[in-house]
């Protein structure tokens, strides 16, 4: 809880007027299947999720077998870190490349708990790298990740800022929260009631 707490501490430091777009050259639009498809998934959640991974994990496979890898669908995916080790998540996978992204997304959430816990940064990196590793993603690019420099600390505050928005303009409030062609869907997202809210 102190964790969040932090977290919206640093949110609430970002003052000014957005426009609702989560795309720009320092946090790209993220999308899961054909750009131009008619049904538009948007997914707001934090890698630390239970509830988050659980949809990856399991209900995503169906859905991107029968809409998104037909081209009838896509999804774009929001980040929304409840705490600190959910935006070194974020921190790591919006560092990678576009054919990375979604991988490395995948891994993440499906190895949830084993790097999620991490007591500190140093602790974490290495959890990271070990989930990761299979993808063939070395150590030093995860280092690089979450090295203090520029290119970083820029990703970082997009990263909260993207989340300000979604809290002021979306009413995010928890996670995952799914939106289908802009109506958020309540309760439980799966292929069933994504059917439901596209009939």
């Amino acid at each position: 809880m102190k964790l969040f707490i932090n977290i919206i501490a640093l949110i609430l430091l970002f003052k000014g007027v957005y426009t609702y777009s989560f795309a720009d050259e320092v946090i790209p639009e993220r999308i899961l299947g054909d750009p131009t498809a008619k049904i538009i998934i948007e997914e707001d959640a934090s890698l630390s999720c239970g509830h988050c991974a659980n949809f990856h994990n399991e209900a995503l496979a169906e859905i991107k077998k029968e809409y998104i890898d037909t081209g009838k669908a896509k999804l774009i995916f929001h980040d929304f870190p409840l705490d600190r080790t959910a935006m070194y998540g974020s921190m790591v996978s919006q560092c990678m490349t576009e054919g990375q992204y979604f991988p490395v997304l995948s891994r993440l959430f499906r190895k949830q708990m084993d790097w999620v816990q991490s007591r500190n940064l140093d602790e974490l990196s290495q959890a990271i790298y070990s989930t990761l590793k299979p993808l063939g993603i070395d150590k030093n690019k995860i280092t690089s990740c979450l090295e203090d420099n520029t290119e970083n600390n820029e990703r970082w505050e997009a990263l909260l800022k993207n989340r300000k928005i979604a809290m002021e303009e979306r009413e995010i409030e928890s996670t995952p929260t799914f939106f289908v062609n802009g109506k958020r869907i309540k309760g439980k997202f799966n292929l069933q009631s994504f059917k439901e809210n596209i009939d």
